[in-house]
């Protein structure tokens, strides 16, 4: 009986030693997250940590892995530092399995669907992320103490990212007829398309968004001698009008674009033949005004091309072709 009582007792002690000392507690770790997402057709972007607030121990590592055919970076800049973009890096790019302890900075180089960086955080504190291909793109990451207890695990990220994901990419704001404007349908008599779109949201962490990467009843008819005008309604996401050639550097307009604005601040090309190259640069709104910084320049979110001879003009976006954004000019000589 007594040994009866004393196995029971032990097996009891060890469950409970289970239970008070949870390996997600105590133990090093390997956490997963995402780096962006898309849909199906890769019309839609969610371009967003999933998610973007974890609480991890001191000596455990992330690994996020790209779920987007957008490029992202996973980045860490340390306090004060100016912001690069993904081209310079933080400057530089790290290899994966670098530690971020708020001393030195660390980036990934662009990631696309499948690639993984993992970061290994071996020091407490409160640390800002952020994507420079989109900087409005950020998160936290909380890097508690070896004995703290963690508010969530890996299982409740998952569900988190998840949610996180539909939620923007199944967001219809404003995009009932959002099948209808995606259509290939030619419109005739029609001088305005709409070069993507988007919309903003919060987390308690920081910013993140969807990005509809097509341009919007794209496929058009015109007159010769027309002007049509493209409009980026993104709030944050750069598209440009590519026709020809792409450049190797996609930011500034192509040389034959004149830097004389329209009276309204619109750049404004022509293309008089179909193997002319004309490229817009980057539409995009301006960036956020800030306190005890300079106020920003009108945004560039505008861009038009007369056409003055009849023939069909293909064009794309340069930064999301690969994803499906192209599209159609019709040009007729009646």
């Amino acid at each position: 009986m007594k040994s009866r009582i004393s196995m029971f007792l032990s097996v009891a002690s060890l469950a409970a030693l289970s239970v008070c000392i949870p390996g997600s507690v105590y133990a090093q770790q390997d956490w997963k997250a995402v780096l962006g997402g898309q849909s199906k057709d890769m019309g839609r972007l969610a371009i967003a940590f999933l998610p973007n607030e974890l609480w991890i121990h001191e000596g455990d590592n992330i690994t996020w892995t790209s779920g987007s055919g957008e490029i992202h970076t996973v980045s860490f800049l340390i306090a004060g530092q100016a912001y690069n973009n993904f081209m310079v890096g933080c400057p530089g790019y790290s290899p994966s399995g670098t530690s971020f302890d708020g001393s030195k900075c660390v980036s990934t180089p662009p990631l696309v669907t499948g690639q993984s960086f993992t970061v290994n955080f071996p020091k407490p504190g409160n640390y800002s992320l952020v994507c420079l291909v989109h900087p409005h793109m950020t998160g936290v990451i909380h890097v508690l103490a070896a004995s703290a207890t963690l508010p969530h695990d890996q299982a409740f990220y998952d569900e988190q990212g998840a949610e996180q994901r539909k939620s923007l990419l199944t967001d219809t704001d404003n995009h009932r007829d959002m099948d209808d404007m995606l259509s290939a349908h030619v419109l005739a008599n029609k001088n305005s398309v709409t070069a993507g779109i988007g919309e903003m949201s919060v987390t308690g962490a920081g910013f993140e968004s969807l990005s509809v990467v097509r341009f919007l009843k794209g496929t058009i008819e015109i007159r010769k001698g027309e002007t049509i005008e493209w409009t980026n309604l993104d709030p944050a996401l750069p598209h440009t009008i590519t026709f020809g050639k792409e450049p190797a550097n996609p930011i500034p307009p192509s040389g034959n674009v004149p830097l004389t604005l329209d009276a309204d601040g619109v750049l404004h090309a022509t293309i008089s033949s179909q193997g002319d190259n004309v490229h817009s640069g980057f539409i995009v709104a301006a960036s956020e005004n800030q306190v005890g910084v300079p106020q920003s320049s009108p945004g560039n979110t505008r861009f038009r091309i007369t056409f003055t001879e009849a023939g069909t003009y293909n064009y794309i976006c340069a930064l999301h072709d690969n994803l499906g954004m192209v599209g159609k000019v019709i040009v007729r000589s009646y």
